[in-house]
């Protein structure tokens, strides 16, 4: 018996790393997002992908729970909320009057 010969599968979708939500705000690969309809879950954002032969497209992510990844879903784009990033803590001044 021979060995077998390594047979190459080529992608027929376009992926995209980055991509901007309705909102204007743009989303790149590893950011966390939240999704229109289903509560107190986070996503992990992975490719924006895009269907040639048909125009359709949609948002691949990871969901995230408390922290660790559990699941990869698929949802449409225009249920994409982004998520701000936190800030740093600011230094409080005491005001005092002289």
């Amino acid at each position: 018996m021979g060995r077998r010969k390594k047979v190459e599968i080529s992608d027929p979708f376009n992926r995209e790393d980055s991509f901007v939500t309705s909102e204007g705000k743009e989303i790149t690969k590893g950011d966390l997002i939240k999704v229109k309809g289903i509560w107190g879950v986070k996503f992990k954002f992975l490719n924006y992908v895009t269907n040639p032969k048909n125009g359709i497209s949609w948002v691949d992510c990871i969901e995230l729970e408390r922290g660790i990844s559990c699941a990869f879903r698929s949802f449409y784009p225009d249920r994409v909320k982004h998520i701000p990033k936190k800030r740093g803590q600011r230094v409080k001044r005491s005001s005092q009057t002289p």
